[in-house]
């Protein structure tokens, strides 16, 4: 019986040193990275095939604070990538592609809006 409260033990200890090291890596990032950071965690844990709503929101509040949207896609995927297993990349990456598509056809459209033919 020793044995397996000394394994219990063991996981416990690595378990606490690794949300210590993960807490320590969260807080040398901005709070708008950590923000956008967060999402991309809850969307892999949560196993769904798309952002939520408010996912998506803290992710585009780091982005707006961006002027390459693609650069700062690129932060938010590199951010993850302690948190990500190797099959999670690719859905991560591809949910990351989408918003800046789509922030660049918003932005797109309300330059169009601003021209009046």
């Amino acid at each position: 019986m020793t044995c397996g409260k000394t394994d219990f033990n063991l996981k416990e200890r690595i378990f606490n040193d690794y949300r210590e090291r993960l807490g320590h890596y969260l807080s040398t990032l901005t709070e708008l990275l950590r923000g956008a950071v967060k999402a991309v965690i809850e969307f892999v844990e949560s196993g769904s095939r798309s952002f939520t709503f408010r996912q998506e929101g803290d992710i585009k509040r780091y982005m707006n604070g961006q002027s390459d949207k693609e650069k700062a896609a690129g932060t938010v995927y590199n951010a993850t990538l302690p948190f990500l297993k190797a099959d999670e990349c690719e859905r991560v990456k591809g949910q990351l592609s989408y918003i800046v598509q789509h922030m660049k056809e918003e932005h797109q459209k309300s330059q169009n809006r601003g021209y009046h033919m």
